[in-house]
């Protein structure tokens, strides 16, 4: 019996190392392919842009990722696309562009860089034809740079006017049996409302009243160059709901035509010189990416994206500042690198993590020059790093400034009390040993504690503004208040040096460090294709992907509910509200 165990045991033994090397050789043979495969163009392809994917900076790859269904297996970078559009005008196998039109969850400022991309690659006299059975106006946004836009005859078309809909929680709080006090700094700070208020305060409303009015009037200008309308007539058309349906959207010229998604094919067929039983070359932006040769050079520029909400601690999602500081650390080590690129998307988070992460990109700018280019949002945290820049460029309808301090205290006393029949006491050595304390009333000397707090917070950050821009302080005094600016006016308040997208950024970085040849590099750095398998099944990444898909625009409720969690009882330099604009 004992000889039986040991040659089962030894059995069982060899199967598990037989697999497990399998499983490793799998790794490493997919891992080696990551690193080399790339995608092959063929002669007579278009360059499929579909705005209906979500967009992140990077965009990010999952070789393993092939699993029916699977929400991870790649995302969509903004960089894939600019770049992609830029080596397409020159590239004789790409002879087109086809943009797929829908409902789009990316941001004004990422959009508006993928149309001025497209007008650049108009230039090259190739096609460029935009189609989809609906179109939000974010889509027909950047279809206004096409050569042609077409509808499905039974499809959608939206053309109403912008608008902000605000989250407020304070009657879900309320029927919980939770209080909340709100702090903050400047009167537009409104990042404490959806906790206090059951509306948008007056001066919040006030200055998200002006920042649309700016954005949708960047908007109403694309339109125009695509109509032929003048702003008010489209202003119009929008404030009227004249345009319900494609054949209202042709009717006023605002499409060239209703047409089913066979016709469309037909006609891109026909400009390729195919046959109609002829298959058409697809090749999308992410896969294009990987065909574009990278430039050579000893000397190099680095993109560092800020990409996300600002935490303190460590974390792959979003920006974490000890994270962040270990990447900015590495850059200022490498001789390599001549300059940095800082690409900021974020709506700004913890106070402490971003005057952290200042202080660091200050030690890297002593080093090396650092330009801002600020995407979607470079807005109260995300302002604070911009600080650190030589100079600062915004797209026009990049959401910025929000220079302010928000803190929100939650009391959970009445609801364990009333909701579980719970209640707490406290044995303390002094007034202050338990606080911050989210089971009881908060004192008065606590509440002057956390103004205290807030209050030279604020002070810290308006100092670094003035010194940044070189303002008196009473000038940023009038500028800070927490107020949100669009790009275009914080140009005129100057706030930022100029309107101008990534690629403006990196020529005035490469100015800076007197290059005229560089390579880029990218920094964070994508994760090791082995990491990311295993991040695909256990991830953050693959979690929210999931919950995106499932819950679609709902997904910003979701967003809001985590974002409770994770900044309860914390300081704050963050935006007011998620500025979702539809």
């Amino acid at each position: 019996m004992k000889q039986f165990f040991k040659i089962l045991f030894a059995c069982l033994s060899a199967l598990v190392l037989f697999s497990l090397l399998i499983f490793i050789s799998f790794l490493g043979a997919v891992a080696g392919s990551a690193k080399s495969d790339k995608a092959e163009v063929k002669k007579n392809s278009v360059l499929m842009i579909d705005l209906n994917e979500s967009m992140s900076e990077q965009g990010s790859e999952n070789s393993f990722g092939t699993f029916p269904g699977d929400p991870t297996s790649a995302v969509m970078g903004l960089k894939d696309v600019l770049r992609s559009l830029e080596a397409a005008k020159k590239d004789d196998k790409i002879q087109g562009v086809f943009i797929k039109l829908g409902a789009s969850m990316n941001g004004w400022a990422s959009l508006k860089a993928v149309r001025e991309a497209v007008k650049s690659f108009k230039t090259s006299k190739k096609f460029v034809y935009a189609f989809g059975d609906i179109a939000d106006q974010k889509t027909y946004y950047v279809a206004t740079a096409a050569d042609k836009i077409f509808l499905n005859p039974k499809g959608m078309m939206e053309f109403v006017g912008l608008s902000i809909n605000g989250m407020f929680f304070k009657g879900a709080l309320d029927k919980l049996d939770i209080q909340t006090e709100a702090f903050h700094c400047g009167k537009f700070k409104g990042a404490y409302e959806p906790y206090a208020l059951e509306k948008f305060s007056e001066p919040n409303r006030y200055q998200l009243g002006e920042m649309l009015k700016d954005l949708y009037a960047d908007f109403l200008m694309g339109v125009a160059e695509k109509s032929g309308k003048d702003t008010a007539t489209l202003s119009a058309l929008a404030y009227n709901g004249v345009i319900r349906f494609p054949s209202d959207a042709v009717k006023n010229q605002l499409i060239d035509g209703v047409l089913f998604s066979d016709s469309i094919e037909n006609m891109i067929k026909s400009k390729l010189g195919l046959k109609e039983a002829d298959k058409i070359s697809w090749v999308t932006p992410d896969d294009y990416a990987t065909s574009i040769p990278e430039k050579k050079s000893d000397k190099k520029i680095a993109i560092l994206y800020a990409d996300g909400t600002i935490y303190d601690g460590e974390g792959n999602e979003d920006i974490y500042s000890k994270t962040l500081t270990k990447t900015i650390r590495k850059i200022a080590k490498d001789d390599d690198i001549k300059a940095v690129v800082l690409r900021i998307n974020s709506p700004g988070g913890s106070a402490l993590a971003s005057e952290n992460i200042y202080h660091e990109l200050m030690n890297l700018k002593r080093k090396k020059p650092i330009v801002v280019s600020m995407g979607n949002y470079a807005a109260s945290g995300g302002y604070y790093m911009a600080c650190a820049g030589d100079s600062v460029f915004a797209e026009t309808n990049t959401i910025t400034g929000s220079i302010g301090v928000v803190g929100v205290m939650f009391n959970i006393t009445n609801m364990m009390k009333n909701k579980l029949g719970v209640t707490t006491d406290q044995v303390k050595t002094g007034p202050f040993a338990d606080f911050p304390n989210m089971t009881r009333p908060m004192t008065d000397g606590e509440r002057q504690w956390i103004q205290n707090y807030l209050d030279s917070t604020y002070v810290l950050f308006k100092s670094r503004v003035a010194e940044a821009r070189k303002l008196p302080m009473d000038t940023v005094e009038n500028l800070a208040q927490g107020h949100v600016y669009s790009g275009t006016v914080a140009k005129k308040l100057k706030l930022v040096d100029d309107i101008g997208d990534i690629q403006r950024a990196l020529r005035s970085a490469a100015k800076l460090a007197k290059m005229d040849e560089y390579a880029l590099v990218d920094y964070p750095e994508k994760i090791d294709p082995i990491e990311e398998f295993i991040s695909s099944f256990s991830g953050k990444k693959r979690e929210e992907a999931a919950v995106r898909r499932l819950l679609g625009d709902e997904y910003i409720i979701y967003q809001q509910i985590q974002k409770i969690r994770s900044r309860q009882n914390q300081i704050q330099t963050i935006m007011p509200f998620v500025i979702e604009i539809r």
